[in-house]
């Protein structure tokens, strides 16, 4: 991932991490991906990661990427609460995202979102 946030031909990413216990580190780890300039279009599939609060919160700063338009971000199945959530939810006011997508599914805890 280091690499890939430097790459000024990165338009397009789909990574398919599915149950591969990235916890909040993880998820950090690809927020670094706002650092993609060329980045467009990114669909993460994190469903069953482990991910919390704090990996949630690390993921909404995708929207600072310069480029990106769309976004797609699969965390169902994972331990976000409501801090998590609220985070979440203001990726809808990114003004440079014209396409987002959050499948957030069901949760391991904290049930009630609001």
């Amino acid at each position: 991932l280091a690499s890939l946030k430097h790459s000024s031909a990165l338009q397009t990413l789909h990574l398919n991490l599915t149950a591969n216990i990235l916890r909040d580190a993880g998820a950090q780890a690809l927020a670094s991906l706002k650092q993609a300039p060329t980045l467009h279009t990114l669909r993460l599939d994190l469903c069953g990661n482990i991910i919390g609060d704090a990996g949630a919160q690390a993921l909404v700063s995708l929207r600072e990427a310069p480029s990106l338009h769309t976004l797609s971000l699969d965390l169902s199945h994972n331990y976000w609460g409501h801090a998590g959530a609220w985070a979440l939810n203001t990726l809808q006011q990114a003004p440079s995202i014209r396409n987002l997508h959050l499948q957030l599914g069901l949760k391991t805890r904290s049930q009630d979102l609001f």
